[in-house]
């Protein structure tokens, strides 16, 4: 890196794809919007929405699959951007802000797209958590981190809708969310998270189960006959289930997007661990309990199991329950 990158006027910056590692990236946002007058955003639909009401956010462009779509988004940032930082390791990424003509080009040294980028950062020796991977990144380009928690930037509609999805229950509220988009190796068993949702309502708590329209099945099985419970996977969009969860008592989860959502908004919560590792992706947040089982073989960071998901089979509805009334004590 010969040239220093710059550090005011506007900024690009490209979003990682997935829920959980854009949340795991928002203090990367927070400590850029000390240093520029304005930042535009690229990344998927729903992940933007996490982030629409921050105050600096000049301009959101979303990301949707396919080359046409890349080289369509490349013409329109053609001359808007002098520089940018891309969080994702991809190589579509680089290309995107090279396509586009951006004078600075920030990110790791990764995925073959060192001819890319003007600004190539080497990956950190050893293993760290998620954010302070992309930490990592901009600190190498300069800046000071102004900023570690995580930040969510969400909507007055979104809050508003929340309010309206949660009235006529009453309170305590608990969420569930039995999904996990990166595989099967991620979820705690639909039928013990069933079993947990009766224990937390003989305590009182009002019960809702949270995700997308492929957990709706899930979420129909846990609310099946229970009292004060509502399945709301797939009814709502990412902005308005991190509101809702914004108002929970309680939040119990597998790794997963939303794990990482009640963590920024700091709600007490339980989380799930099976094949993947706490120390590189669990929940920043003082209200958490993680729960995983002492497996030989885990984490083995697999998104499915050909030994019959032995570190989830040892977790018992027992142990998440009792980390639940432990962080909500």
């Amino acid at each position: 890196m010969s040239k220093e990158f710059p550090k005011k006027g506007k900024i690009l910056l490209r979003l990682p794809n997935w829920i959980g590692d854009a949340v795991m990236a928002s203090p990367v946002l927070a400590t850029l919007s000390h240093y520029f007058d304005g930042i535009a955003l690229i990344g998927r639909p729903h992940v933007l929405g996490l982030f629409a009401a921050c105050p600096k956010l000049e301009k959101a462009y979303p990301l949707l699959p396919g080359n046409k779509r890349l080289f369509s988004l490349a013409k329109e940032l053609k001359g808007r951007y002098e520089a940018g930082i891309l969080l994702p390791n991809s190589l579509s990424s680089a290309l995107l802000f090279f396509l586009a003509g951006l004078k600075a080009r920030a990110g790791y040294n990764t995925d073959a797209r060192r001819l890319f980028l003007t600004h190539a950062v080497k990956k950190p020796e050893n293993p760290i958590h998620q954010r302070d991977y992309y930490l990592h990144l901009i600190e190498k380009l300069g800046f000071e981190i102004k900023e570690r928690d995580y930040r969510l930037f969400l909507p007055e509609k979104a809050k508003e809708r929340a309010r309206l999805f949660l009235s006529n229950l009453p309170r305590p509220w608990v969420g569930l969310a039995p999904g996990a988009a990166f595989g099967p190796a991620k979820k705690w068993p639909v039928s013990r998270y069933r079993a947990l949702a009766f224990h937390l309502r003989r305590l009182g708590f009002s019960v809702l189960v949270l995700g997308s329209k492929e957990e709706a099945p899930a979420g129909e099985e846990i609310t099946k006959d229970l009292p004060r419970s509502r399945n709301l996977c797939g009814l709502l969009d990412l902005a308005t289930s991190s509101a809702v969860i914004s108002l929970l008592d309680l939040f119990v989860s597998n790794d997963s997007g939303l794990m990482h959502v009640a963590a920024a908004l700091k709600v007490p919560q339980v989380a799930i661990f099976g094949s993947t590792s706490p120390e590189a992706s669990g929940p920043i947040n003082p209200k958490a309990r993680v729960v995983s089982a002492n497996v030989s073989c885990s984490p083995c960071f697999s998104r499915t199991c050909k030994r019959g998901y032995e570190c989830f089979e040892k977790i018992q509805v027992s142990q998440v329950l009792q980390a639940c009334q432990e962080v909500v004590s």
